[in-house]
């Protein structure tokens, strides 16, 4: 363990083997630090901040801070990141606004300069958040996802797995999985197909996918009569199936 002399690590926080930390980092009281988890410099991570093992935290990223809530009152909430997850300069993310809430986000994660996470939300594993972008709170991102640069999204919105959102999008309705969305207000664009073939979706399976995304798209059918459509028409593979399922449970309708 490697603690420069500089930094204030509070007498109930914990730091595993091979924890290093840079200059002028605070890490406040009941934090814990996985293995082999490197902090940078002018770091601040607050109580009750779980970070796992391997990661890397960048210079002047805030960790588990107050949610932005108006009228907050100080509850025992926390954050918690997964392994292996790389969080860049000057990142915020912001622990739950509820008594004993949790803000997670997963392992494999990249967390590019500037982004925000709001309270409350929920990153699943392997998700890219590009620099600048801010996902309000309660935002739910599934696994693999891919959100580009100078993106807003808007509370309560999920972002379906493996789907790719375009730079400067507005995001205020649910991103569907495997889907590829940009513009302001955010527009469904088409099937993710580069993010589908690095992650060796079969060929047959990617077709199906693509062509439900188009069915669904279609401006002259509603969204129940659209998966009718994708119900009748298009082979039921497990990846269908999930995104008809995440379209039926979606509470703030589907970008289309």
């Amino acid at each position: 363990m490697t603690i420069h002399t500089s930094a204030i690590i509070h007498p109930n926080a914990e730091l595993a083997r091979g924890v290093e930390v840079g200059p002028f980092t605070t890490i406040g009281p009941e934090a814990r630090i996985g293995e082999g988890t490197l902090i940078g410099p002018n770091v601040l991570i607050e109580a009750g901040t779980i970070i796992g093992k391997n990661c890397k935290v960048f210079h002047g990223a805030s960790l588990g801070g107050e949610p932005q809530i108006l009228n907050f009152k100080n509850v025992t909430a926390s954050l918690e990141i997964g392994d292996e997850t790389v969080v860049r300069e000057y990142v915020t993310i912001h622990r739950s606004g509820f008594e004993n809430g949790v803000t997670r986000v997963g392992s494999n994660c990249l967390l590019m300069a500037y982004s925000h996470v709001g309270h409350d939300c929920e990153i699943g594993d392997g998700v890219v958040i590009v620099n600048s972008t801010a996902l309000s709170g309660h935002v739910i991102v599934d696994d693999k996802a891919f959100i580009s640069g100078l993106v807003g999204v808007h509370q309560f919105v999920r972002i379906g797995r493996y789907a790719m959102v375009g730079g400067m999008a507005r995001v205020n309705q649910d991103i569907l999985p495997f889907s590829t969305v940009e513009g302001n207000p955010a527009k469904l664009y088409s099937l993710n197909a580069v993010g589908l073939k690095r992650a060796k979706f079969k060929l047959d399976i990617r077709v199906a996918i693509k062509k439900a995304l188009k069915v669904i798209a279609q401006p002259d059918l509603n969204t129940n009569q659209a998966l009718e459509k994708v119900l009748a028409e298009i082979e039921m593979f497990d990846e269908i199936q999930h995104l008809v399922d995440f379209i039926k449970d979606s509470s703030r309708g589907v970008t289309k």
